[in-house]
């Protein structure tokens, strides 16, 4: 089984990228906006397809927009390696345990 790879929305925050790269170099994070990611703007719906097809698991703090195009994702057919939807006052120490 290969590791785990990450996909951060824009919309989470960017300490968090940052503490996870500090704490534990070797786990494959990439934000979006940054070099070999989606470009900033890009679409929930098709976050959802590039995140699966670069097969990473994909974090977004968007709790209102976000399960309503999971549901179209999954309806139309397709598949995902794994979508975190991050909720507002979420511990970032919290989340770098968890994951690390």
């Amino acid at each position: 089984m290969s590791a785990l790879k990450f996909l951060f929305d824009e919309d989470t925050n960017k300490a968090l990228t940052k503490a996870l790269r500090q704490m534990e170099p070797s786990m494959d994070v990439l934000r979006v906006g940054e070099s070999g990611a989606p470009a900033t703007g890009t679409l929930d719906p098709d976050l959802l397809i590039v995140a699966h097809a670069m097969q990473r698991c994909l974090l977004s703090g968007d709790r209102s927009t976000m399960p309503v195009h999971l549901a179209a994702h999954f309806a139309a057919g397709r598949h995902t390696s794994g979508v975190i939807l991050m909720r507002r006052g979420f511990q970032l120490a919290r989340f770098v345990q968890e994951f690390c």
